[in-house]
Parts: structure tokens; C-alpha cells; sequence
């Protein structure tokens, strides 16, 4: 019969459990498999953290690598290197200080950010903000603004941050960004962990799911973000054209530069039809017009991408959602 392992409470361990909920402080590397039938409610640690639980909650934060081998339902999540699977994730913020690797995913996040950040082309879900470094390939994730694109469309991208315990990139709070990923055998630890027993782990049903067929693009997966308190585009109707508003509109200005980087996603290739119609809206500044038809042009460049059976560019989708949340606004 094989000898169990030892069950070790370390010197220097701080863990309180109460009215049900359980909070870890620990100097050095941390493995939790289970929580003492309690809730997570909070781990530090100044090394790396690898969670191994039915459900991971509450705020995780450490001076190493975080890695979590399961479902998410977290506020804050925050490491050197962050790992997660291809569980279903929900957070309020996930940062790192230097890169972040998600699986196939189904994340709900209100923010990703991390020098480097790389996602599995089959994670899907929406994030509000996602903000690195590095060029990222396509994803089925909706939503996505940059920092900068949030800023200026809602005017409080670091409050947005803020709210949810994270500092934008290249602040004091963030350090430089690394030059390469870890590789797995970099991510181990050579020091004794503190170790509670494992409990099962249920894999995600979802990860099986089929996300590589480019033809089976759904307008779900491709609709522009809209925030909570933003109102829903109105119907289509026919519409007079208004009268052109003074040259130093500013409206014109922040429409005109995101339809500018919508044409260069086309540069040398085929412009689809609704990219015309939408220029030629904001050229003749009809406001009123695109407003009502916003829904209806973005109808028609899903439709021009999946009759060839290809994804737009990442940051055709983020122009997008800058014009519809100017139109909203």
C-alpha cells in the first residue's frame, strides 16, 4: 500500500476560516486541491499559486505564477504569470505583471491585462478590456476594447481599472514586460509548497465544442459590445439626410479615424459594401442616419465575412464598437 503524504501546516502560515469563507497568507509557494468544505475567499502569496478546486472565488493574488486547473467564478486574479485551462472563466479582473495564457475558454472578464497575453483562438465570451503588448491572433471573444479605445469612448478607462483593483499598463504599479512566455519546465517550483488535499475536478463540457470552422461565424459571437446602461440601437427606418454639421465637428473627427482603421484592416483586398456605406454616412455627417442603420451595416459586414468564410480582423471589431458606442452616447 503507498504511504500517504504528509499533511504539513508550515511556520509563517496565516489562514483564517470564517462565517464560511476561507483566506490564505502565506510566504512562499501555495497548492490548494481542496478548501476545507469552505468558500475561497482569498489567497496571497508571495510565490507561486496552483488551485486545483470544483470552483476558484474570491481574489488571488501572488508574486509568482498563478496557475488554476478549473472553473472560475473570481473577483480579482493577479500574478507575475497567469495560467488558466479551458474551464469557464468569470472575473471581475484578470492582470499579470508580465504575460497571460487562457485556454479554450468561455471567459466573462471585465478586464484582461498583461504585457503579453495570449489567448487559444477557440476561447470565446466576452471581456470589456483587453489590453497588452503583443499582437493577438483572432478569437471567438467578443467585445475586446483597448485600453485607449475605452478611454476614449467613455472618458475613465483608469477608473474602470481602478474599480476593479488593477493599474493600466506602464504604470508605477506595473513592471517591464518579459521578453519570452515561461515554457512549463520554467514554472515549477523548486521549493516545498503548502499543500492542502485534492478534491475533483469536473471538466468543462464546453471545451469539446467546435470553434475552429471559419463558416459558422454567428452574429452573436460577432456583435458589438454594449454596456449595460447603453441603450439598444433603434430600428431601421427610412431617414432624410441632415444638414452637414461645422468641419471642426469633433463627433466627425472620432468617427472618421475609426472608420480610417477599419479601411486599412482591407488594404489590397476586396472592401466590403457596408465599409462604403458606413464611410459615406460619416463623410456626409448623418449622424441621424447611421445611428438608425448602424445595426443594419454591421448585418452587412458579417454577412460579406461569412459568405467567404473568414473572421474580420480583431480590429475591425474594435472600430466598430467605438462608432456604436459613439452613436449610443
Amino acid at each position: 500500500m503507498a504511504k500517504s503524504s504528509a499533511f504539513t501546516l508550515p511556520f509563517g502560515l496565516d489562514m483564517q476560516v470564517d462565517d464560511g469563507g476561507l483566506s490564505i497568507r502565506f510566504d512562499g509557494d501555495v497548492v490548494l486541491e481542496q478548501t476545507l468544505g469552505a468558500t475561497l475567499r482569498r489567497v496571497e502569496a508571495s510565490g507561486d499559486v496552483t488551485l486545483r478546486l470544483p470552483m476558484v472565488t474570491g481574489d488571488v493574488v501572488c508574486g509568482g505564477t498563478l496557475t488554476i486547473e478549473g472553473p472560475v467564478q473570481a473577483g480579482r486574479l493577479q500574478a507575475r504569470h497567469i495560467r488558466l485551462g479551458n474551464a469557464a472563466v468569470t472575473a471581475r479582473a484578470v492582470a499579470a505583471s508580465e504575460s497571460i495564457r487562457i485556454g479554450p475558454a468561455q471567459v466573462q472578464v471585465d478586464v484582461i491585462l498583461a504585457p503579453e497575453i495570449r489567448i487559444d483562438p477557440a476561447a470565446r465570451g466576452r471581456v470589456t478590456v483587453i489590453e497588452s503588448r503583443n499582437e493577438r491572433e483572432p478569437t471567438r471573444i467578443r467585445g475586446g476594447f483597448s485600453y485607449a479605445e475605452y478611454d476614449e469612448l467613455f472618458n475613465n478607462a483608469r477608473q474602470f481599472l481602478a474599480e476593479r483593483g488593477v493599474e493600466p499598463l506602464g504604470s508605477a504599479a506595473a513592471s517591464a514586460p518579459s521578453a519570452t512566455f515561461p515554457e512549463d519546465d520554467e514554472l515549477h517550483t523548486t521549493e516545498a509548497p503548502l499543500t492542502v488535499e485534492r478534491a475533483v475536478v469536473t471538466p468543462d463540457p464546453a471545451s469539446d465544442e467546435d470553434a475552429d470552422d471559419p463558416v459558422s461565424i454567428a452574429a452573436e459571437d460577432l456583435e458589438p459590445l454594449m454596456e449595460e446602461e447603453a441603450r439598444p440601437a433603434p430600428p431601421v427606418v427610412a431617414t432624410a439626410r441632415v444638414e452637414p454639421a461645422p468641419p471642426t465637428d469633433d463627433l466627425y473627427v472620432k468617427l472618421s479615424d475609426a472608420v480610417g482603421r477599419i479601411q486599412a484592416c482591407y488594404d489590397g483586398k476586396e472592401i466590403p459594401p457596408a465599409v462604403a456605406e458606413l464611410r459615406a454616412y460619416v463623410e456626409a455627417r448623418d449622424y441621424t442616419g447611421l445611428r438608425r442603420s448602424i445595426t443594419e451595416v454591421w448585418n452587412g459586414l458579417l454577412t460579406f465575412h461569412q459568405k467567404r468564410g473568414i473572421r474580420p480582423h480583431h480590429q475591425v471589431t474594435h472600430a466598430f464598437n467605438v462608432i456604436h458606442g459613439l452613436m449610443q452616447a
